[in-house]
């Protein structure tokens, strides 16, 4: 109300009076209401200027009325040369890796990186700011800590990396600033394990992007990311307690010891490295030799009669089944997600193999997924009559109707290895082989 009144009068001495009103989202429905007629007809001597970082939340009957300018962050180079101009007319001696040192923590703000730098100017001797000054003023944690870390890490030796977490906290640097300097580095990793230019993606010097290259070729894409979400995690719980030392280092043992995470990440993973080392045995053993020999058909056949009770079980479920319903393919592939996400109460391991198909077809109660040739042990694992009956289960708790579930391979043309069919010749077809490598 005391705006609205006090526009009315002329400024003293200037030509236009200017109000800028800060986080103008923040205002309730009844100030813009109050305030849309001073937007829609403002005198001719007053300029509004509203900011905001949350421009959705301004009613739409406010934005119409305004000029839009929307400011971004400000490129790292263009700052490293403001920040150049301001040290040589200032008589300031810096390194260029000491202003991208700068430059990087501002994310983008030129405000932010001029106060650093006048702190560090501040604080220098004789004129000339040095890295290690501006690093130990932030408290950031230098570039070889953080490689030597994750290079432990990866190696799981789990010893040397909370030593090395114990050395950097006992020299006084932040948990906070350390697990947010390790959450970045990991993204370097993954920015160049899968971009082709990382260098447009990175705050790096040409070494240090070489460096990180070199790390990455000793992990996966699934396990950069699994460290990324262990990380994140451990960050949200710093912000939560007094005990940050520990959430943190039970985030790097947790990295370190897959054992002791059950997520659908680390499963995923696992499977992954598992399946890389069959195809690899595969390869330098080349063919498969299949063996029919009696005494391994003997110690088949109780394998067999363990199947049968394990495929009998199914039956008294599908005994149960009364109500079914069509499925159509659109509810059942938009659902899919929200199966996953329900065989995790129930298996990891199930939601894990699951993630790595998709719903391709629904006919009748019968959903169909389809897996890519090199996950069809997903397709074997997940057709064992308990991890289906759970799938089953849980499709039909999100449909609401009784489903059943088929697997497929991608292009599966039913062709049996010429192998297995020669031993299939000589064993009789109600003989379970045993292939061996």
């Amino acid at each position: 109300r005391d705006l609205i009144e006090d526009v009315k009068y002329p400024p003293h001495i200037a030509k236009y009076k200017v109000y800028i009103i800060d986080e103008v989202h923040m205002l309730s429905l009844a100030a813009f209401n109050a305030l849309l007629k001073t937007i829609e007809e403002p005198p001719e001597h007053v300029i509004f200027i509203l900011a905001t970082t949350d421009p959705q939340k301004v009613p739409p009957t406010i934005l119409s009325r305004c000029q839009r300018f929307d400011f971004k962050r400000i490129k790292k180079d263009d700052m490293v040369k403001r920040l150049r101009m301001v040290a040589d007319e200032n008589g300031v001696l810096v390194e260029d890796k000491t202003l991208n040192l700068i430059s990087s923590v501002s994310d983008g703000a030129m405000r932010d990186a001029l106060s650093i730098f006048d702190q560090s100017i501040a604080m220098s001797d004789d004129g000339k700011v040095e890295y290690k000054d501006v690093e130990e003023m932030l408290g950031l944690t230098s570039d070889k800590y953080l490689f030597d870390l994750v290079s432990y890490m990866i190696n799981r030796d789990v010893d040397n990396s909370v030593k090395l977490v114990d050395d950097i906290i006992s020299e006084g640097k932040d948990n906070m600033q350390f697990i947010s300097s390790l959450i970045k580095h990991f993204r370097n990793l993954l920015m160049v394990k899968v971009s082709n230019s990382p260098e447009e993606l990175i705050d790096a010097s040409d070494d240090t992007i070489k460096m990180l290259k070199d790390q990455a070729r000793g992990l996966r894409s699934e396990e950069i990311l699994r460290a990324i979400n262990i990380m994140v995690n451990a960050e949200n719980e710093m912000k939560n307690t007094a005990s940050s030392r520990i959430v943190l280092e039970m985030a790097v043992v947790k990295f370190c010891k897959r054992e002791y995470d059950s997520s659908a990440e680390t499963i995923l993973s696992r499977l992954n490295n598992l399946e890389e080392k069959v195809n690899s045995i595969e390869m330098n053993k080349g063919a498969v030799k299949v063996k029919p020999s009696q005494p391994s058909l003997k110690k088949a056949q109780p394998v067999k009669k363990e199947t049968e009770n394990a495929e009998a079980k199914p039956a008294k479920i599908e005994e149960n089944i009364k109500n079914t319903g069509n499925v159509s393919y659109e509810s059942a592939k938009k659902s899919f997600h929200d199966v996953i996400e329900l065989t995790k109460s129930f298996k990891a391991t199930i939601a894990a193999l699951l993630s790595l198909g998709e719903v391709v077809d629904a006919k009748g109660d019968t959903v169909v997924i389809q897996f890519p040739k090199q996950y069809a042990f997903s397709r074997d694992k997940l057709k064992e009559p308990e991890d289906k009956k759970i799938i089953e289960e849980c499709f039909s708790k999100v449909l609401q109707t009784n489903v059943k579930v088929n697997f497929k391979v991608e292009d599966e043309d039913g062709s049996i290895d010429e192998s297995i069919e020669i031993a299939r010749e000589i064993a009789g077809d109600d003989v379970p082989i045993i292939i061996e490598d």
